[in-house]
């Protein structure tokens, strides 16, 4: 028999199955064996019969609680059936979770049940429903403006009618009292009212007199009929037509009551709790769409894990793995390069720290070398002059005893006036207390320049003084025939030389004599001894 198929017919039912088998949670090419994909095919028709449950339900339910078109109905519960089916279908496939991932996807298979068990509840007791919402709307109805409106136009109608007859009834009794008390005021009886008549029978005033009450009455009672015929056609057409209003507005009223699904779903459940009944069966009807919604569930656990699961599952294990081994390895990386950065760092830092400390060594080497030679500067710039001294002691040890009788005839020399020189230095003289200790030092020698220094803006200023003193003397000797070798005048000049020499210039020379410090006031004349003959002048 199946030699005798056509391809068409085996394609057709290929794709078919290929469909269900979808729908049920597997892959046609995927599966070898024909029992599972006759299991997947069947699991496929569940999910797809629960699709078209839930598309009806909806569509029955928007039909009893809008007034949309046939073709939006179909359109928004088609919308919804495959909503619900796309989640059947999803608790369908995959591989066999464990037992939390089946308790979840068995509570949202029991969720989607509740809903639609609900939808398909309305449409079950749609009539009960109906019924409870006509009467909620007529007791609401009462209550609509323009039902009070009607109502009261109607009212109003109604009593002008009703006044129009109680004038005619209350007429007509007047003219019944007034009746019977002129037949007794003529023909008194024991029923008469004693307190209205005379009790004189016949023709008298009295009678006249009941006789005239009578006749009024009787034409008020003709007026009150000639007016009620004249004016109740009227009232009653008016009366009709309130009436009628009011039925409209009545129905318009329970017209435009609330029947959406909200309202229904209200009535409904004011409905089940005052009877048991209609309870029970919207429990029923829930538990079946429950049961509906798990049905692929259960026929999965039923079926078990596939080849297509098994092929999924371990796909999914592997690229779980790679990725895991794609992370280890970028956090290794990762990690790598933030220690070598942390040890870069590190070996920067102690750099910069070694870097700190020599320069601060050196500064310090620098300022003692600076102290040292300050103090040497010091010491030195006297040595001169006891060197000088010295000299002189010796000169004047070595001369002869004879030359210290002969007095030289320009002695004593004559104090000169103080020149400029004098006075710069009685001037440095005076100002050595004022200053710094800096400025002192560079007044006192040209060694020492004075620097000043801004760090803040990186600029150097350098400011040397030079203090220069120039002390000559001259020393001449005469020989004569007649006399012993006198000395001659001896004259003594002294210069000081004071300028300041910017840093951009060039640099001063100076030598060790320029280094001493300032000097006193003039020495008094002083004579020297006789110097050996044949001695060269002193320059």
């Amino acid at each position: 028999m199946c030699a005798h198929e056509s391809p068409e017919f085996r394609f057709a039912g290929s794709r078919i199955g290929a469909a269900l088998a979808w729908l049920g949670g597997g892959e046609w090419r995927e599966l070898t064996e024909r029992h599972e994909r006759s299991s997947h095919a069947i699991a496929g028709v569940v999910v797809l019969l629960d699709a078209a449950l839930v598309w009806l339900v909806a569509a029955a339910a928007l039909a009893g609680s809008t007034h949309w078109p046939i073709a939006a109905i179909l359109a928004a519960g088609l919308v919804f059936g495959v909503l619900v089916g796309a989640v059947i279908r999803a608790i369908a496939g995959g591989p066999t979770p464990g037992r939390r991932g089946v308790l979840g996807r068995a509570a949202v298979a029991v969720a989607v049940g509740v809903i639609v068990g609900e939808l398909a509840a309305l449409v079950v007791l749609s009539g009960t429903v109906d019924r409870r919402l006509d009467d909620q709307a007529a007791r609401n109805a009462d209550s609509a403006p323009a039902v009070v409106q009607a109502a009261a136009e109607l009212n109003q109608a109604r009593g002008a009618r009703a006044a129009l007859d109680d004038r005619v009834e209350q007429a007509r009794g007047h003219r019944d009292d007034a009746l019977v008390v002129a037949r007794c005021e003529y023909n008194p009886t024991p029923a008469c009212p004693q307190t209205q008549i005379t009790g004189v029978p016949g023709t008298g005033p009295e009678t006249r007199t009941a006789d005239g009450l009578l006749a009024d009455a009787q034409r008020e009672l003709d007026d009150a009929l000639a007016a009620r015929d004249q004016e109740a056609p009227a009232l009653d057409a008016r009366i009709g037509a309130s009436d009628q209003a009011l039925a409209l507005a009545r129905g318009a009223a329970i017209a435009q009551a609330d029947r959406g699904l909200g309202a229904r779903w209200i009535a409904l459940y004011d409905r089940t709790r005052a009877d048991a009944g209609v309870l029970v069966l919207q429990l029923v009807t829930i538990a079946l769409c429950s049961l509906l919604g798990l049905l692929p569930l259960i026929l999965k656990l039923w079926r078990g894990d596939s080849t297509h699961d098994l092929g999924a599952a371990a796909r999914a294990e592997r690229d779980r793995a790679e990725l895991e081994a794609d992370t280890a390895i970028a956090v290794k990386r990762a990690e790598v390069r933030a220690a070598a950065e942390t040890l870069r760092a590190e070996q920067q830092l102690a750099n910069v720290r070694l870097a700190v400390e020599a320069q601060a060594e050196i500064d310090r080497a620098q300022y003692r070398r600076q102290v040292v030679e300050a103090r040497d500067e010091e010491e030195c710039s006297y040595l001169p002059i006891a060197a000088e001294a010295e000299t002189e002691s010796r000169t004047v040890a070595e001369l002869p005893a004879g030359g210290e009788a002969a007095a030289p005839q320009n002695l004593p020399a004559r104090a000169e006036p103080p020149s400029i020189p004098d006075v710069a230095k009685a001037a440095a003289r005076w100002m050595r207390p004022l200053v710094p200790s800096l400025v002192a030092r560079a007044i006192n020698t040209t060694t020492q320049p004075l620097r000043a220094v801004r760090h803040i803006f990186e600029e150097v200023e350098e400011i040397t003084f030079t203090l220069k003193r120039t002390h000559k003397v001259i020393d001449h000797w005469q020989e004569s025939s007649e006399q012993s070798p006198q000395p001659g005048i001896v004259a003594t000049e002294t210069r000081i030389d004071a300028r300041r020499v910017d840093a951009a210039g060039a640099p001063s020379r100076v030598t060790e004599r320029d280094a001493y410090p300032e000097l006193t006031a003039p020495d008094p004349p002083r004579e020297l001894p006789h110097g050996r003959p044949g001695l060269p002048p002193a320059e």
